[in-house]
């Protein structure tokens, strides 16, 4: 199902700016300005899973700044200033599939530092159906449930190689482990 259509790509956002120990600086950053040497901004995904195992995918919209019309499994964004990497992706699920979540249903998989973004990743399950998420028009075009091994191929072909952090965040949803636990 379709959401109203919003505008993608905010570039009215602001963000918090960190240092390379992921400390805040106490600086803002307009989204769209280039961050100095050793400014970070923080970032935030989703992996999602059904309770059969499949993983969500979404073909990204064909009017997003960044690989417009790829399908993949990351459904997320940059936290806005003053949110914290949980507050950042129940507010991104909420927006892009009108997924709610609590911290409780959310597990933290792995945090990736790069150029200027630090990069934070969680894993959540749900028993929603396909037709039940109201997905927003101006950052998704489509969506669908898919197994992990399809989407690992899907990634590869789009050139990311992210089959580590997908297996890894479907064994803490079906293992039970939560030793690894989001701090």
């Amino acid at each position: 199902m379709l959401k109203k259509d919003e505008r993608a790509d905010k570039l009215d956002e602001m963000w918090d700016i960190y240092d390379e120990n992921r400390q805040l600086t106490g600086r803002k950053h307009l989204r769209g300005r280039k961050l100095g040497i050793g400014e970070y901004h923080l970032v935030v995904n989703a992996l999602i899973f059904n309770v059969d195992g499949q993983i969500l995918m979404q073909q990204r919209s064909f009017n997003k700044m960044s690989y417009p019309g790829i399908w993949t499994t990351a459904t997320g964004g940059s936290a806005l200033t003053g949110e914290n990497s949980q507050q950042a992706i129940i507010r991104e699920l909420s927006e892009e599939l009108s997924l709610s979540v609590t911290p409780n249903q959310l597990q933290f998989v792995n945090s990736i530092q790069y150029t200027d973004w630090i990069e934070d990743w969680f894993v959540v399950s749900t028993d929603i159906s396909i037709r039940q998420l109201v997905y927003q028009r101006s950052e998704i075009e489509a969506i669908r449930w898919t197994t992990l091994k399809e989407a690992i191929k899907i990634n590869n072909y789009n050139g990311v190689n992210d089959s580590t952090l997908l297996t890894k965040a479907r064994a803490l949803l079906f293992n039970n482990d939560k030793t690894n636990s989001y701090t």
